[in-house]
């Protein structure tokens, strides 16, 4: 399942909007516990409907999916598709304080900038909040 999260640049989260789910794509960092607890990272303006939405239920789902490979036929009912994927749920929570919230954004940065260190400042890291997604139950699938 690390091999998918590696090769993966997009979660698309899922939450509870009342009547029908609101999914958006995010970018996300993650990191695997000593206790092997899955946590999701990611990040967005304090102002906004996804933000909005995990205040009221912090009950989270996801799809990420990777290494898409079209594979054809001669017929048209065999064509098929190759692809790697995980499906998860969490629960959301708010890491408020700005230390924490500057180690989270490390976390995040060095899934897209491997080996690279980055400074970030209390006033940085002010206007964003940020998400951490403990996963509960996750499928991972090679097809």
């Amino acid at each position: 399942m690390i091999d998918i999260l590696d090769h993966t640049d997009v979660i698309y989260l899922a939450m509870n909007n009342g009547y029908f789910p609101y999914i958006i794509p995010v970018n996300f960092g993650y990191e695997l516990t000593s206790n092997n607890q899955l946590i999701f990272y990611i990040h967005r303006a304090k102002v906004s409907t996804k933000v909005e939405l995990i205040r009221q239920n912090p009950l989270v789902s996801f799809e990420l999916d990777t290494k898409h490979q079209l594979i054809t036929a001669e017929k048209a009912c065999k064509y098929s598709f190759n692809y790697t994927s995980v499906i998860s749920n969490g629960y959301a929570t708010f890491i408020e304080e700005p230390t924490a919230k500057i180690a989270t954004l490390q976390v995040m940065m060095n899934k897209f900038a491997p080996n690279k260190t980055f400074s970030f400042t209390e006033g940085d890291v002010r206007p964003i909040s940020v998400i951490k997604i403990e996963v509960k139950a996750y499928t991972a699938k090679k097809h």
